[in-house]
């Protein structure tokens, strides 16, 4: 990507982090970095194309922070992974608190978010059967009861930012989204889980 590129994205991200997309214009953007809109516009036809890039940007950093974690699912692996993805979740919060808005005003957006959800659900649900297969995670009590729970880790996760807001609580740790997923599988892990977890709070609690 070009320098100026990048800073039309990065400009763009500041906008509608701050304002809310519905209230950024191609001018705003334009003028934040002292370029002409004829200029932006050569670069980006209209925000549909700064909206997808910034979202295969955030795609692409998150993909980097969860590399490996599905193939070692340790829960010392996962459990670093947590607060990186919520760091990233900040970093692009427009995407997460103005995602009603983009997919009623931009379709084509609509349909990169509803595959990155699904993706992101399938992705928890896969570090599950993996769990599973090494013996830390109790085998599935009914059918579709650990696509439930991937699902509904997958919104503690995704919607973690706007629950702050709405309740007036987003200064509190961001550990708390670590206890908050542990909760939520402690009860369908073995005991050899239990063990792993276990140690994993001794060794925090060393270090803290």
């Amino acid at each position: 990507m070009s320098p100026t590129k990048q800073r039309i994205i990065e400009a763009a991200i500041d906008l509608y982090n701050n304002h809310g997309v519905s209230a950024v214009t191609m001018r705003d953007i334009a003028a934040r970095i002292s370029i002409s809109s004829g200029n932006l516009a050569y670069h980006f036809k209209n925000q549909d194309f700064i909206i997808a890039e910034v979202f295969k940007q955030m795609e692409n950093e998150r993909d980097q922070i969860l590399s490996g974690v599905q193939e070692i699912p340790s829960f010392e692996n996962i459990n670093r992974q947590l607060i990186p993805i919520l760091q990233i979740a900040r970093r692009y919060a427009f995407l997460y608190l103005d995602s009603v808005y983009i997919f009623r005003a931009y379709p084509s957006i609509a349909q990169l978010q509803r595959a990155y959800f699904e993706q992101s659900i399938a992705y928890v649900k896969a570090v599950i059967d993996i769990s599973v297969g090494a013996g830390t995670f109790q085998p599935e009590p009914r059918p579709g009861a650990y696509q439930r729970l991937a699902h509904s880790a997958w919104m503690i996760i995704n919607f973690w930012l706007e629950q702050g807001i709405l309740r007036g609580t987003t200064n509190e740790p961001d550990q708390n989204i670590q206890q908050h997923i542990w909760d939520l599988v402690i009860p369908h892990l073995t005991e050899k889980g239990q063990h792993q977890l276990s140690k994993l709070y001794k060794n925090e609690n060393a270090t803290t």
